[in-house]
């Protein structure tokens, strides 16, 4: 409980007897916005409240010194400083190049001299509509809206990497829903059926190039198609994370930064077995090595093969239909869910964080209801 003091004529000093009905005096002033009381002494030691009175209003004046004083002035940073600070920090993460390009060729000209401070959501909606419209050099076609939502999304969290980071009192721009995402279309996800696996399986088990490349590219496939994990989870899966006994893998996901259980399916268990045998446990299973493999090595490699068995006469923006690595993923759950897996059992195995992502896939499900209706007494 607080003490319970006396007030005398002085703003801000107390006291309160003690047990030897002695006057012991106190003075209350604010620190940092919080109100503090702090002991000054007694009678017996000469203390009067006058004295205190003095007391406080010295101790008022180095407090509100301290608020103004210059070299407690934060100085903001640009954007471009903390940005460089955060993919310094990013630099073990398979998506940190990726993300480097998309700030070097979407963001740092417009942003990247600013002051954390100047920027504000004007700013950022102006950078999204003069980039709705600019032509991308490797589509030839304007920028889809995932990869505008994405520019939005480095913006905010470069932001609060700042914030953090430096303790800054400075407002997210994208955080306050002043700047709106564009909706994307996930509707009719393109996945590969049993047969397109098999024929896929056996374009890689037959394709020229570096054996150890052909090795961890078809771990890649057999993983992702076992567990549906996203593709930076899967590059991240170490040594460590396999458990052979129990056939699962211990899987990041990195959009929520959790980790769940996936499960080896009895076509990948011999291949990881081998794999393992010369693997320290930091060692990463794709790359071999402590180090992660890149998105891009992946990608160089996987998307020829997909363009070349799956997207011929599509267009390079037809996203609906052409097949790329997040393919893997939604693979994965369309079978579960053919096969009649419940929606709540996909959901964990997908590690969604809504039930309403999952449910995309109700449709694939056996019947999809035809029974239900059939078996109504009309």
């Amino acid at each position: 409980m607080g003490l319970k003091l006396e007030k005398t004529k002085y703003t801000g000093v107390f006291f309160r007897e003690n047990a030897n009905s002695e006057r012991v005096f106190y003075i209350r002033y604010k620190r940092f916005g919080k109100s503090v009381t702090e002991k000054i002494g007694t009678k017996a030691e000469g203390v009067t409240a006058a004295y205190c009175s003095k007391v406080r209003s010295k101790q008022t004046s180095i407090e509100r010194l301290k608020d103004e004083a210059p070299l407690n002035v934060k100085v903001i940073p640009t954007f471009d400083e903390i940005a460089n600070e955060y993919f310094e920090l990013k630099s073990d993460r398979p998506d940190n190049e990726n993300n480097k390009g998309r700030y070097k060729n979407h963001l740092k000209d417009t942003l990247g001299n600013l002051k954390l401070n100047e920027i504000d959501s004007d700013i950022v909606n102006s950078l999204i509509k003069k980039k709705k419209t600019e032509i991308s050099p490797k589509t030839n076609k304007t920028y889809a809206p995932k990869t505008i939502n994405d520019m939005i999304n480095l913006t905010g969290t470069i932001f609060n990497f700042g914030i953090k980071q430096k303790d800054l009192k400075v407002i997210n721009p994208v955080s306050n829903h002043k700047v709106e995402k564009l909706k994307v279309d996930n509707d009719r996800e393109r996945y590969l059926d049993i047969n397109e696996i098999k024929k896929l399986i056996e374009y890689l088990e037959n394709r020229d190039g570096k054996e150890y490349v052909n090795e961890y590219i078809m771990i890649f496939i057999k993983i992702s198609l076992s567990t549906g994990a996203r593709l930076t989870s899967v590059l991240t899966i170490t040594k460590a994370d396999v458990n052979l006994n129990q056939e699962t893998i211990t899987i990041k996901n990195h959009k929520s930064n959790r980790t769940y259980t996936g499960h080896i399916h009895s076509s990948l268990k011999p291949l990881l077995e081998k794999r393992l045998r010369n693997l320290s446990p930091i060692d990463y299973l794709i790359s071999g090595t402590p180090t992660v493999l890149s998105r891009n090595a992946i990608n160089k490699v996987l998307q020829p093969v997909f363009d070349k068995l799956f997207n011929q006469g599509l267009a390079s923006d037809d996203r609906k239909r052409r097949v790329v690595i997040h393919t893997l993923r939604h693979t994965f759950a369309s079978l579960l869910a053919i096969h009649g897996t419940p929606i709540y059992t996909i959901k964990k195995l997908m590690d969604h964080s809504d039930i309403n992502q999952t449910m995309r896939y109700a449709k694939l499900q056996p019947e999809a209801g035809a029974s239900a209706v059939k078996d109504l007494d009309i």
